[in-house]
């Protein structure tokens, strides 16, 4: 037999294991059995009957293990109520509500309601990772307290069921369940729960959310009083609970309760599983008892005994731990381990808690406390790890500027190379070239004088004249070579001076205004560098007023740390787009010499343009290569000079 259940005539209604059901009369002594007829859909689902209902129209329903049985007492027929025709539910718990609806238990699939005016269940399963959900798919046994709220005993904890909002509430031992599985579910005159589970016999206070549990020392026969739900209230209010390892029988109101929080105390420390004594460089100052903060240099493993002073039953009592800074929840531990281990742990601060409790106490909330301080070794302290970054940045700082010297003194060592090269050709210019030059003029004049007044004396003398001329222009361009083109090293006053002298002389329909602006305080320029500067300069504001047809023309000299910049900008007529990026092309307006003086100091020469939109020729070139002084403090640099200059 697996159920049992008297209906309302008086029979009795026996569920086997196998041998269907059976009916059973106590007038006459005699037994019918109601078994599954293949042949037959109006018989019994199935052989094996585990659960047994009649309702409140005096209705017997069996759960049997391939679905839900209806029992007709006029007809003697069943109808089966099946939530899958495939599935085998192997009901373990049917139960009527208020409304008439069937909460039935299953085995492997949930929880399920069954409508039996409509034959629709709702189903209600455990999902991974969704707390709000059924505890576990196994329903031991279902109790529709007095309140009106649904407890569902599970194989793994108890689960308070909210029909309206579909959501469940589990209480498990980390709440104070002696056992996760719970057998069967009664409820007391308070409104109290009591639940046989797998560890003992447990009493729940829905109001306060707390357990009281009780084992062998408190009478039970064994701990595990679970098995096909077997438990029983009688008229009288007596409970019985039965198990695999018994069964017994109790009034709830007489059971004693001895119920306190001992207090718990820690017991040793060790350091390499070797005990702390107090000696000289020893982390404990005082007993292990009386500490409430150590220190520990380096030694990350260690282990802490307590112990919880309740002498009733002391192998029931249980501690829970938590090291605060390392674990995020209670690590709960039987009376046969009162220790915790750490091992490795990382430098920091943490708060060792420990709280115990006896088999049916609450826990003794606070409990014991211990600050524990890590110190990490030298090398992973704050300050050296501060050390090493300024070191660093500072070997950083100093192969940087151990580069720039580098680069500053090969970029000064190929100007000087530069102005020595100049000053040899100027010279052998002036003592060669020009020299016989001159002797040939000188000749070419004695020739002239022999010769009578005519036609050939006249363009002789011609001739001289340009010759003449010629070596003029070949002395100036070696003084050019010579000296540097601006002596007062003033960039800005001589590059206006060549802008408004092309203004002046600009003889187009749309004469060219003509602006320039410095951003900044000026600062020496290496003579080679500014030479070349000033060049690309000239070069292209001679383009701009030639060819440019523009009716603004500006020059921004910008002075910064970083860099130097020269920008010259037109509104005229542009360029189109391939040009500014070629290269090189014969005739085109002198760009490909900007670019190779721009490379030969060390510079980038940007060129952009668009067809009527004007043309900008920006010369960048790098701070350290530029300035030949250091640059100005900090404080001075506080106050940028901006100079304009107009025609």
């Amino acid at each position: 037999m697996v159920a049992i259940l008297e209906d309302r005539a008086g029979n009795l209604w026996v569920g086997t294991y196998g041998h269907g059901l059976l009916r059973f009369d106590r007038r006459t002594g005699q037994f019918k059995a109601y078994r599954h007829n293949p042949t037959d859909p109006h018989s019994l689902s199935d052989d094996c009957v585990t659960r047994l209902l009649v309702d409140h129209d005096g209705t017997l329903w069996a759960g049997a293990q391939d679905g839900l049985n209806r029992f007709d007492a006029t007809s003697g027929r069943f109808t089966a109520y099946k939530f899958d025709p495939q599935e085998k539910p192997f009901y373990l718990e049917i139960v009527e509500d208020r409304f008439g609806a069937l909460w039935l238990g299953t085995e492997f699939s949930g929880l399920r309601r069954l409508h039996p005016s409509t034959g629709h269940f709702t189903s209600y399963q455990h999902e991974m990772n969704r707390p709000e959900t059924l505890s576990d798919d196994r329903v031991n046994s279902i109790h529709l307290g007095r309140s009106g709220v649904m407890w569902v005993g599970t194989q793994d904890g108890l689960d308070r069921f909210d029909p309206q909002a579909g959501r469940f509430t589990v209480y498990t031992k980390r709440d104070g369940l002696p056992g996760n599985a719970i057998g069967c579910i009664l409820e007391d005159g308070h409104g109290d729960l009591w639940m046989s589970t797998n560890n003992g016999v447990a009493r729940f206070n829905p109001q306060s959310n707390r357990f009281q549990n009780y084992t062998t020392a408190d009478g039970l026969p064994g701990p595990n009083l679970t098995g096909w739900g077997a438990c029983f209230k009688s008229a009288h209010g007596e409970m019985f609970f039965g198990g695999f390892n018994g069964a017994t029988a109790f009034f709830p109101d007489k059971v004693l309760d001895r119920i306190y929080a001992p207090p718990t105390v820690l017991t040793d420390f060790r350091l390499f599983e070797s005990g702390v004594g107090l000696r000289p460089r020893s982390p404990l100052k005082k007993s292990i008892n009386y500490t409430n903060a150590i220190t520990l240099h380096q030694q990350d493993i260690f282990s802490i005994q307590f112990s919880a002073l309740s002498y009733v039953d002391p192998a029931t009592n249980r501690y829970r731990y938590m090291l605060e800074g390392l674990d995020h929840q209670w690590n709960e531990v039987g009376s046969n381990q009162p220790v915790a281990r750490y091992n490795s742990l990382p430098a920091g601060n943490y708060t060792f808690r420990v709280q115990g409790a006896n088999s049916r106490g609450p826990w003794s909330e606070p409990g014991v406390e211990l600050s524990i301080k890590i110190l990490p070794p030298w090398w992973n302290t704050r300050w050296f790890r501060l050390l090493c970054i300024v070191t660093f940045l500072a070997l950083l700082w100093t192969f940087h500027k151990l580069r720039l010297r580098q680069l500053r003194r090969r970029f000064n060592e190929g100007l000087e190379a530069r102005v020595q090269e100049r000053t040899r050709i100027a010279r052998e210019l002036h003592d060669t070239l020009l020299q016989t030059f001159h002797g040939v003029v000188f000749k070419l004049q004695a020739v002239s004088d022999q010769l009578p007044e005519g036609t050939t004396k006249e363009r002789l003398d011609s001739a001289i004249d340009q010759a003449s001329q010629a070596i003029t222009e070949g002395r100036d361009a070696v003084q050019d070579i010579r000296s540097s083109t601006e002596v007062t090293n003033n960039l800005t006053q001589a590059i206006g001076a060549i802008g408004q002298e092309l203004a002046a002389n600009d003889t187009t329909r749309r004469r060219a205004a003509f602006r320039i602006e410095v951003d900044g305080t000026p600062r020496d320029l290496h003579p080679i560098l500014r030479d070349e500067v000033y060049r690309i300069a000239v070069e292209a504001l001679r383009n701009a007023f030639r060819h440019a047809q523009a009716r603004r023309i500006e020059v921004h000299i910008r002075y910064e740390d970083r860099q130097f910049q020269l920008i010259v900008r037109d509104d005229g007529k542009g360029l189109d787009t391939p040009v500014p990026n070629k290269e090189s092309r014969p005739g085109h307006w002198g760009l490909p010499g900007m670019r190779e003086r721009a490379k030969l100091i060390g510079g980038k020469l940007e060129v952009w343009s668009k067809l009527e939109s004007g043309t900008e020729i920006e010369l960048t070139i790098p701070g350290p290569f530029a300035y030949t002084a250091p640059r100005a403090p900090r404080w001075s640099r506080a106050f940028r000079i901006r100079t304009v200059t107009k025609p």
